[in-house]
């Protein structure tokens, strides 16, 4: 059987679309803050709900609206523009269940289970 070489997996990696999704941390800090809020946000509250600086929350904004998940509400007459999740998108309804999952399993406590001789 041949390994896989490590150039392969590594374009693969490189290629992943939740690789590219999540190129840093701050569009993952992003989107949760986008999960929490109950509004569309302008640029400078979504920096203050991920802990961010709005520079960065810009450059996460254009990476993710590649992928379609963002509805963008872009007003004339009215600024700045406000971002929210396309909830009616598939991308965004699988990235919160896996969202509510990891965050479960992070607060989950140990559960002792009793030894047989208990």
């Amino acid at each position: 059987m041949d390994e896989q070489s490590t150039d392969e997996y590594t374009r693969l990696v490189a290629e992943n679309g939740l690789a590219l999704l999540f190129t840093n941390r701050v569009r993952a800090r992003v989107v949760a803050a986008l999960f929490y809020a109950s509004e569309p946000l302008p640029v400078d509250r979504i920096a203050e709900g991920a802990g961010v600086d709005r520079t960065v929350v810009h450059e996460a904004l254009d990476g993710l609206e590649r992928f379609g998940i963002l509805e963008i509400d872009r007003t004339e007459g009215r600024d700045p523009d406000r971002y929210a999740l396309d909830e009616s998108d598939d991308l965004t309804e699988a990235l919160r269940a896996v969202a509510e999952l990891a965050t479960e399993r992070y607060h989950q406590e140990e559960i002792d289970i009793p030894s047989d001789d208990e």
